[in-house]
Order: structure tokens, then C-alpha cells, then sequence
């Protein structure tokens, strides 16, 4: 009776787009596929050593700016919207009606996906959604390595493409490794969040570090009421907390000895190269 009264007829479910294609995508034969594929491209890297991931894929031609523009930006951008789009499917699958935006993570721009209701599925069915990302990133590396395969031998242009598929390549397995990032709220996080029953671990983590400086300094009229903190939350913040301080303290050191560099030393290359 709260939504319909006694005597009213039912309202016709919502009609969610692209159910059936996400249907279709996580279905049992689609997995034995993707297993498939993903364990015929770990046979080629055993085999063909040079098709293993590695940073010197990156640098697939001599001019820089090439590899800035179509390798790093371009070449990434399409596997990063699937990312996405393989989490929303696995969301419309379940008749959620999520959707995709551009957001941040610290320093990174991301898509991020919206999957608005998925608290309202058992626990044992929002795992699918949260991973269905790195389940895309897993495919995208094995076709892209397996097409470079067959492209070993090629010359001329089929060479080019050869070397631009395995940088391809490498750039996912970077993508695929930054989910452990889970600090940066990444898939692993919101997966960890649910196995632990949290309700919003980062919120509680980061004021129980407001909490611990003002504390250290006597200020305790600058601190936030713990009481209406969920214990489940405060349990796991307090071993999370420090997670989080040792996570955003690397990727800032990253940052400024690996990141800038590389962005000022690709600059000057694409520069000179242009003069």
C-alpha cells in the first residue's frame, strides 16, 4: 500500500534500455568465450616472449609526439569508455538505470560510472557490476595481444600496427593495475566496501584523520562528532586510514619523480621535433 493502493492496478515495470545487450554480454556463453580468449593470449605471452607487457611497447615509433598523441591519449580513450560501458551493462542487466559521466580521481580524469540502485540487489549480485570493467580490460588485452600476434611477420604498415596494438596493450595493463588503487575509490574499493559491509568507509576515514590531527594539536572543539559514524565504518577506518595516508604520500612521490619529468621531457621532444 505505500505506492499502490488497495483496488489500483500495479504500474508497468520501466522499460531499462540495453538490458538485453548487458543480458547478452555476461551470459554463461560469453564468459566461456572470454575465458577462452583470455587464456589463448597467457599461452602466446608464454610462448612469444616478446609479446609479454612491457614499457619499451610504449615507445612504438621515433617521434614522441606520435606517441604522446595516439598512443597515450588516443589509443586509451576507446578502452577507458568500454571500461565504463562494460560496468553500466552489467548494471542495466540487473535492471538498474545507471549512467556514465566524466569525473576526477586526485590528479587522473576518469568516466565514471553511476549505479544507482545497486544496494537494492542482494550482496552476492552487485560483485558482477563492480568488476565488470576489469573483466573488459582482462578481453581488451588479450585481443589486442593476440591481433599483434598475428601481425608479428608484418612489415611496412602491418609493422606499425603491430607495435601500436602491443602499446595499446601495455597501456591497459597500466589502466588494469591503477584498480588497486583502491584509496582513489577505484572497482576494487567499492568490491572491498561491499565485502566488509561498509556504508561509506572514505567519508569515515578522512574525518577520522581530521579527527587525529586536531587531536594531536588539543583542539577537540575542531573535531567531527564520531557518534554518528556506523561502527562497521569506524572499524575499518582505522586500519584504512593509514592505507590511504601511505597510498596518496606514493602516488604524490610518483608525481613528482616520475610523472613530471616524463610530461616536461615528452614536451621538450615533441617540441623540438615541431621546430
Amino acid at each position: 500500500g505505500l505506492i499502490v493502493n488497495d483496488g489500483e492496478a500495479t504500474p508497468a515495470p520501466v522499460q531499462i534500455r540495453w538490458r538485453r545487450l548487458g543480458t547478452a554480454i555476461f551470459s554463461l556463453p560469453a564468459g566461456a568465450c572470454y575465458a577462452l580468449l583470455i587464456g589463448a593470449a597467457l599461452v602466446a605471452m608464454v610462448r612469444a616472449p616478446y609479446l609479454r607487457p612491457s614499457y619499451q611497447h610504449l615507445f612504438f615509433i621515433r617521434s614522441s609526439l606520435v606517441i604522446l598523441v595516439l598512443g597515450l591519449v588516443l589509443g586509451q580513450v576507446p578502452w577507458l569508455l568500454l571500461h565504463e560501458a562494460f560496468h553500466a551493462l552489467a548494471g542495466r542487466r540487473l535492471g538498474l538505470n545507471s549512467t556514465l559521466r566524466i569525473g576526477r580521481r586526485f590528479y587522473y580524469i576518469v568516466f565514471v560510472t553511476s549505479l544507482d540502485g545497486l544496494v537494492s540487489v542482494p550482496r552476492r549480485k552487485r560483485y558482477l557490476p563492480m568488476l565488470a570493467g576489469m573483466l573488459l580490460d582482462l578481453i581488451a588485452i588479450a585481443g589486442l595481444t593476440l591481433t599483434a600476434a598475428a601481425l608479428h611477420s608484418a612489415t611496412g604498415t602491418g609493422a606499425f600496427v603491430y607495435r601500436l596494438l602491443l602499446s595499446m596493450a601495455f597501456g591497459v595493463v597500466l589502466r588494469f593495475a591503477w584498480q588497486f588503487y583502491f584509496f582513489l575509490r577505484t572497482d576494487l574499493y567499492y568490491l572491498a566496501t561491499t565485502v566488509f559491509g561498509c556504508n561509506d568507509l572514505q567519508a569515515t576515514a578522512r574525518q577520522l584523520l581530521h579527527n587525529r590531527f586536531w587531536r594531536l594539536l588539543r583542539r577537540r572543539d575542531c573535531q567531527i562528532d564520531e557518534s554518528a559514524w556506523h561502527q562497521r565504518d569506524l572499524s575499518v577506518a582505522r586500519w584504512y586510514s593509514w592505507l590511504m595516508i601511505a597510498g596518496y604520500a606514493w602516488l604524490t612521490g610518483i608525481l613528482i619523480t616520475t610523472a613530471f619529468p616524463v610530461a616536461i621531457r615528452l614536451t621538450e621532444l615533441a617540441f623540438h621535433e615541431l621546430t
